[in-house]
């Protein structure tokens, strides 16, 4: 339990622990209102060119950075993930896209962030001019058998999952 919400989204009042629902969670004394803490979702990109190769971003921020990723990022309110993924790709690559299908989910517990689960999706790309943008210092397109290290695990497990999928 991250214990991040100190006062209550319905009438202000501080919040405390209680076990409800077979668990701690922050509840206000007052009102009795549950307050939930949920993952944060995120979205991944896996997009190959051509030639069969893999696109991945250097990060420039933290966490990560100088390490290659998968295109993505958290979801902004009011859209979804299939949006969320091709913002993010145009975002950080420059490159536009089109969803083609839902590879897996990762979750990533106790992070940076804290609690996030990635949505990993197949992007075939259409688009763009590729240039680093956002939070990305470069693009680049890498062979599968040659590829660095993901940052992220998840990005690792997603991307493990489309090859075990294409093969």
């Amino acid at each position: 339990m991250h214990g991040q919400i100190q006062y209550c989204w319905q009438c202000g009042q501080p919040a405390t622990t209680q076990f409800v629902e077979g668990r701690d969670r922050r509840v206000c004394p007052d009102c009795g209102t549950i307050l939930y803490e949920n993952p944060f979702p995120t979205t991944a990109a896996i997009c190959l060119n051509e030639e069969e190769e893999l696109l991945l971003v250097q990060r420039s921020v933290n966490p990560g950075k100088g390490q290659w990723c998968l295109p993505g990022g958290f979801l902004e309110l009011g859209e979804t993930p299939e949006e969320g993924v091709l913002r993010e790709l145009k975002e950080e690559t420059n490159l536009d896209g089109r969803v083609l299908s839902l590879i897996d989910l990762s979750p990533s517990l106790n992070g940076y962030w804290g609690d996030v689960l990635v949505i990993g999706y197949h992007v075939e790309l259409n688009g763009g001019r590729m240039s680093p943008g956002d939070d990305a210092q470069k693009v680049h397109f890498f062979p599968l058998h040659s590829r660095p290290v993901l940052v992220f695990g998840t990005h690792e497990h997603l991307l493990a999952s489309f090859l075990d999928a294409i093969r």
